[in-house]
């Protein structure tokens, strides 16, 4: 997203919350219900689980439901090979009085707890544990997965994975005091756990819509700006995926410098970054789609009792085709640019051209089944992308 133009808030201020909805749905800000398994959906495209493109996903996407039952199946497998072995151990600080110097010395608390006269001293050391970042964010994975299973056997085999990690002595991230699993930090020789590792995060991501609702979970729901974030990855994600196969080059967060001339000295400090949320690249057919995603309603109220597109998303748009041409690159001459809007139950599908460049919104149902939410988020797209070189 960008910063040029900042986004109207319709919404009053007690829908900002986002909660947990008796009939299994999502109540989202304006009273929009979307599918549990389709807020799954997003959290699976938005994630770098899906972007690693495991052999695994086959039929996940028709099914989302079953999101849960793949991340148990994998999670299980992966704590039993672990513990088919002694667990990898790792250093952790650590500080403790000893009766011999280990480490470094802790003066302040030596003193003011006369640890000397007990024939102690403090000491900060590093220590070799299996009660890692990662091993603890499996095992909170474990555990978070297994509430929202509906196969009793997946439950307890869950669980007995947990309970197993306890014994030795491993512990669980506290999301109550929103602790992160960031710390865990994925390099080049992690391949071996990359998979169960990003699997871990996807799982416990699952949970969010269900908010204090889901027993033992203290992260609440998801809000209106968390719902945004997260549908701009999503949508920024499947394409990533899908367009794969197509040829297309994606990319998301791709700056668009402004075409200045004759600033004063200070202009620079002051002019808003222009950040797309997907771009598109067809090398093949010399075309460019830029796409912003807006987790808003698509048409508002305007004049005349008549309801009409953003006049600031527009511009929005506008300005990024237009910023981004360069005599030099002929794909970027004839540009198009996208809005696209959840929805549920409506359907907008309009654009027009300007200066060269195709302009339009679109919106992408959230309450229908997943086969028909990808198969709208790829039909958004297709008329920017159709048949220019032979």
């Amino acid at each position: 997203m960008t910063d040029l133009l900042p986004e109207e808030d319709l919404l009053d201020a007690t829908e900002q919350k986002a909660m947990s909805a008796a009939d299994g749905s999502v109540v989202v800000a304006g009273g929009v219900r979307i599918p549990v398994r389709n807020v799954w959906l997003l959290l699976l495209y938005a994630s770098e689980f899906y972007q690693s493109g495991p052999e695994a996903f086959d039929g996940v996407e028709e099914y989302p439901e079953k999101l849960p039952e793949l991340l148990a199946e994998l999670l299980i497998a992966s704590t039993e090979d672990r513990l088919r072995r002694p667990l990898t151990p790792s250093f952790s600080k650590t500080s403790r009085d000893l009766s011999r110097v280990r480490g470094g010395i802790d003066t302040l608390r030596t003193e003011s707890h006369q640890l000397l006269s007990r024939g102690l001293v403090a000491c900060r050391f590093e220590e070799l544990t299996v009660d890692t970042p990662r091993n603890r964010l499996i095992r909170t994975a474990l555990d978070s997965i297994a509430r929202l299973c509906e196969d009793e056997d997946l439950v307890r085999r869950c669980q007995g994975q947990s309970q197993r990690l306890a014994r030795l002595g491993v512990g669980v991230i506290d999301l109550r005091a929103r602790q992160r699993d960031a710390e865990v930090r994925l390099t080049r020789n992690d391949q071996r756990d990359r998979s169960v590792l990003l699997a871990a995060r996807l799982a416990l991501q699952l949970s969010l819509p269900f908010g204090r609702s889901n027993p033992g979970h203290g992260r609440g729901a998801l809000d209106e700006r968390q719902f945004r974030n997260l549908f701009e990855r999503a949508v920024g994600g499947f394409y990533s995926i899908h367009g794969r196969p197509r040829g297309w080059s994606v990319q998301r967060g791709r700056k668009v410098g402004w075409k200045t001339s004759e600033a004063t000295l200070g202009m620079a400090a002051v002019l808003p970054h222009m950040v797309t949320d997907v771009w598109i690249d067809v090398p093949t057919r010399g075309r460019r789609l830029i796409v912003d995603t807006k987790f808003t309603a698509a048409l508002r109220p305007g004049r005349f009792a008549r309801e009409t597109l953003s006049s600031g998303h527009l511009y929005e748009l506008y300005a990024y085709v237009r910023e981004q041409e360069s005599g030099t690159d002929p794909a970027s001459l004839t540009a198009g640019g996208l809005l696209l809007y959840p929805s549920t139950g409506t359907a907008l599908a309009e654009s027009f051209i300007s200066s060269g460049h195709r302009l339009g919104a679109a919106t992408v149902d959230l309450s229908v089944s997943s086969v028909l939410v990808r198969e709208q988020l790829i039909d958004a797209v297709t008329p920017y992308l159709g048949p220019r070189k032979p």
